[in-house]
């Protein structure tokens, strides 16, 4: 049934079927054009429920100049009625224009045979056509199931989240919606959401997601289960960046509504004595993403101090708290006021710029006979002003590695098997009935030269291509010594002339000396393996097309951010070009020169923690990265034990090295000859030396992962056990890595080397497998 209605220029037309089955999906299809180029928004009726939408949009151009928008969208719906039901209609908008279709009917009969129904469907909140960077849209997976389905789901599906790159994501925890009124909808909803904040602008498209659930077979509480998995389509939106109309000078990326206050941990203060001054940002946002401000005070020198984030998910929009703390010293005394904190945002909701401020502080500082003065600032670091691609992943990581280590085995233990089946059967065929030859009384030279022929033929079957052929020579490249050869010819020419002369009766010596001929040939003849020639063929393939496999170009929007980030760093705007090099890093993880930037840039603002983080991910993409070698030892000075300690071994080089002897190895084992022992022996030799190569490799890749380490946020003392009054067994510094065991609490474990192990507080600790934000 087809309705058309023109209400404010936007024509609607849907289309339903005219039967049915209640609580079955059924799909409608809806069309809404509406002059000019804002696609109209489609919106079904309340009595309808929606199971999956599937939406397009497109702009028409016209020759006189006019545009016209059309949206074309597909519902699958279910309806729980009977009998002649009415569809109401479907609603259009685009801006303040509306326009709806007409109503139709649909007849509803009951189903026959109820079957389990589950449907999974993936979307965004809000529905917008671009969300602002930093902005919150929620990623939604809705799971739809019918009575029967409910029923008899005996758990929970089990729901598997794409990969989301650009963005960042946190698992929201929200309570779950009433239960639906009995009878009221077909379908019963589990939804599955995330908070989602790009971190770059442009296009962004999320890859399928999966569902998997189980359902028993029949109705019986012992019955076995069936799994089923279903994925959802992939979900794209559009980032775009603050306007530029009307920023705030001072404006360094922060998004989101902010709330801002300050205070000192004391109102009095002595002159060289350092007085702790704390930021408190809280917000409804990422405050992941918050950048520290800029302070300066004439009379004091600022020292960075550190940073503490709480995110609260448990409620529709991410929100929490940062906290910034400086160091300040003064260098005058008397009554000295901290300048109220200026920090400006950007509402994504308003739409326009505001500035969270807050109260001015006092500090009386009285005067001391010895002032600490500033010492003279550290030399700026050089950085790197060229991204270069992304490293590739290693080769131990790829398909083709495993594939040429699994089938280098094959041609030798394929010979090795084949040579013994050949053996056992040849023996008992032609040179069998060579052997019974000796039971006949009387034996004839043609029948020995016969059964002496056959037998050489199925031992080297390049001997049977006629009478002419060069039956030495065969021999020969067949691996036949040259003795052997020249008897087995010798023999071969006694019997023709004992086989054709008249009075040459056949000894029964013919006999025994044509059995040594064949068992002598049997025992030095090697034919090469087919099996060899097709394997090494396939290996040599298997290898010539993962060769070309190479690190992919890093995209121009993050070369150009890199750009902008070395920018900041030469004018000394270290706060944003850290975070920009910590968005270039996330999008381009295996990019050695992002992650050495961002140390460098963490270092010249003060965050050591962040610093040695950042240059120890720069190592464990590349060990040879002698300048970040050099930058973290600064931090910390690391021996061959230690967890921070990265070998400067080219991981692919070895691995390589490790794969070509063990390719040698094998085919020197396999090669068909029995002449070549000495060779053998070397391709021995060679998989040992692979199997060592192999084992460092192992190692490598060990050292090499990050799972387990953090950083130090503050210099501290470790403790014996994890109370805060607990005896300190060791002191560290700020920016050291260790290795993390065991928690208790709001504690944790960390290994420093051989000496230092102790207890800290969680919140101290910079995770190194963990954004770096």
């Amino acid at each position: 049934m087809l309705g058309l209605v023109l209400v404010a220029q936007i024509a609607v037309v849907a289309s339903a079927p005219t039967s049915a089955v209640t609580c079955t999906p059924f799909e409608v299809s809806v069309a809404a054009r509406a002059p000019g180029v804002v696609p109209p928004r489609i919106a079904a009726p309340s009595a309808l429920q929606v199971l999956q939408l599937r939406s397009t949009s497109r702009v028409e151009d016209f020759d006189n100049g006019e545009h016209s928008a059309l949206t074309e969208a597909t519902f699958l719906v279910a309806m729980n009625a009977s009998g002649r039901a009415t569809i109401p209609p479907f609603v259009a908008s685009a801006g303040a224009a509306h326009g709806a279709s007409a109503p139709s009917s649909v007849d509803l009969r009951s189903p026959d045979d109820a079957q389990p129904r589950v449907l999974v469907r993936a979307r965004v909140e809000p529905d917008r056509d671009s969300v602002f960077v930093g902005q919150q849209l929620d990623y939604v997976v809705d799971v739809e199931l019918n009575t029967v389905a409910r029923s008899r789901l005996r758990r929970n599906p089990t729901f598997f989240p794409p990969e989301m790159p650009g963005v960042l994501a946190y698992d929201l925890s929200l309570p779950p919606p009433p239960s639906p009124v009995a009878g009221a909808r077909c379908f019963e909803s589990l939804t599955y959401r995330r908070a989602l904040f790009p971190l770059f602008a442009g296009p962004t498209t999320i890859a399928p997601a999966s569902l998997t659930y189980s359902l028993p077979v029949s109705t019986s509480f012992f019955s076995r289960e069936e799994s089923f998995e279903l994925r959802t389509d992939s979900v794209r939106f559009r980032a775009v960046e603050p306007p530029a109309a009307g920023r705030p000078p001072g404006y360094v990326g922060a998004v989101g509504q902010l709330t801002a206050s300050a205070r000192v941990a004391s109102s009095t203060a002595r002159m060289g004595d350092p007085v702790v001054v704390t930021l408190r940002i809280e917000a409804v946002g990422n405050v992941k993403l918050l950048p520290r401000p800029a302070i300066d005070l004439p009379w004091a020198s600022v020292a960075i101090g550190e940073e503490r984030v709480t995110v609260d998910s448990t409620a529709a929009r991410v929100r929490g708290a940062k906290e910034f703390d400086w160091l300040i010293t003064p260098r005058r005394a008397g009554a000295q006021a901290i300048p109220a904190f200026r920090y400006p945002y950007f509402d994504p909701e308003r739409g326009e710029y505001q500035v969270a401020a807050t109260e001015s502080l006092a500090l009386d500082v009285a005067s001391a006979s010895l002032a600490v003065s500033d010492s003279a600032p550290a030399a700026r670091l050089p950085i790197r002003t060229a991204l270069r691609a992304e490293r590739a992943a290693p080769v131990a990581s790829r398909l083709w590695f495993w594939a040429l280590i699994i089938s280098a085995p094959a041609p030798a233990l394929a010979r090795r098997l084949r040579r013994r089946l050949r053996r056992r059967v040849r023996r008992r065929s032609a040179l069998r009935s060579l052997t019974s030859l000796r039971a006949s009384p009387h034996v004839a030279a043609s029948d020995v030269r016969r059964a002496l022929a056959a037998a050489l033929v199925e031992r080297v079957p390049a001997l049977g291509g006629g009478r002419n052929v060069p039956v030495a020579r065969l021999l020969r490249r067949a691996g036949v010594t040259d003795r052997t050869a020249d008897d087995a010819v010798a023999f071969l020419a006694e019997l023709d002339q004992a086989a054709f002369a008249i009075d040459h009766p056949a000894a029964l010596n013919l006999v025994d000396r044509a059995i040594a001929v064949a068992r002598a040939v049997d025992a030095e003849a090697v034919r090469p393996s087919q099996t060899l020639a097709r394997s090494t063929r396939a290996i040599l393939l298997i290898a010539l097309v993962s060769a070309g496999a190479a690190a992919a170009a890093v995209p121009d929007p993050l070369v150009r951010a890199f750009g902008e980030g070395v920018a900041a760093y030469t004018r000394k705007d270290y706060g944003t070009a850290e975070r920009i090099f910590a968005r270039v890093s996330a999008r381009a993880p295996r990019a050695g020169d992002a992650w050495a930037n961002l140390g460098t840039s963490a270092w010249a603002r003060g965050d050591s923690a962040l610093a040695a983080a950042a240059w120890q991910r720069a190592l464990r993409v590349d060990p040879l990265d002698a300048e970040s070698r050099e930058r973290f030892a600064a931090i910390q000075a690391t021996t061959l034990g230690d967890p921070a300690y990265v070998p400067p071994m080219p991981l692919d080089a070895i691995a390589l090295g490790a794969l070509v002897a063990w390719l040698a190895g094998w085919l020197l084992l396999a090669l068909p000859t029995a002449r070549l022992d000495a060779l053998r022996s070397v391709g021995g030799g060679a998989i040992v030396v692979a199997l060592l190569g192999f084992g460092t490799m192992f190692e490598l890749q060990r050292r090499s992962k990050l799972s387990g380490l953090g950083a130090v946020r503050a210099s501290r003392s470790l403790l014996a056990a994890p109370v805060p009054d607990a005896e300190g067994v060791a002191s560290i510094v700020a920016g050291e890595v260790g290795a993390l065991g065991l928690r208790e609490g709001a504690w944790v474990r960390i290994t420093i080397d051989g000496e230092r192990a102790g207890w800290l507080p969680i919140a101290s600790i910079l995770p190194l497998d963990q954004p770096l934000q």
